[in-house]
């Protein structure tokens, strides 16, 4: 189920994205950008951006390598998914210790575990500036864990979880 909704406010966001985009940015697009692709443009525009999220606060939380730029990343922000992005309750910058550039490659190869038994998700996990593994039972971790390493995806890099398998929604 959180993994469900995880989809949907992506897409959501997503959506929201491209409705505020200009009309020759979407014109250029010659196919639909997910959320991951719309991170790794902020992260070329501000290298070192490693993702963002909405803390309890309620402020834009923003994780950086280098913490002195959150100008430059706020501006970046606003550059790709528009100002109404950054909430009234403003922006801080968190210490990240990876950029989109690294966490997005990352999960596109840990993303061939999915064929992995008990591997149930593989996600760019930008609220905590990882990529996650979810696996069915804790028993799997290692069979994942020796895969990591085949797939040259650092191990501090990844989250390993017990996540339920998504089940489709009946209609």
């Amino acid at each position: 189920m959180l993994v469900a909704v995880i989809a949907v406010c992506a897409f959501v966001a997503h959506t929201a994205t491209a409705a505020a985009a200009p009309q020759s940015a979407r014109q250029s697009q010659t196919r639909m950008q997910t959320h991951d692709d719309l991170l790794l443009q902020v992260d070329k525009q501000a290298p070192g951006f490693g993702g963002m999220f909405i803390d309890p606060d309620g402020r834009l939380a923003v994780y950086m390598l280098d913490i002195s730029r959150l100008t430059a990343t706020r501006a970046a922000i606003e550059s790709v998914f528009g100002s109404s992005h950054v909430p009234a309750a403003g922006i801080r910058a968190v210490q990240g210790q990876y950029s989109i550039s690294q966490l997005k490659p990352w999960t596109e190869r840990a993303g061939r575990l999915l064929a992995t038994p008990g591997v149930t998700i593989v996600d760019l996990d930008e609220r905590r500036n990882r990529v996650v593994i979810g696996i069915d039972r804790a028993n799997r971790a290692q069979d994942v864990l020796r895969e990591l390493t085949s797939l040259r995806v650092p191990r501090n890099a990844v989250l390993i979880e017990v996540v339920a398998p998504v089940k489709p929604v009946n209609r």
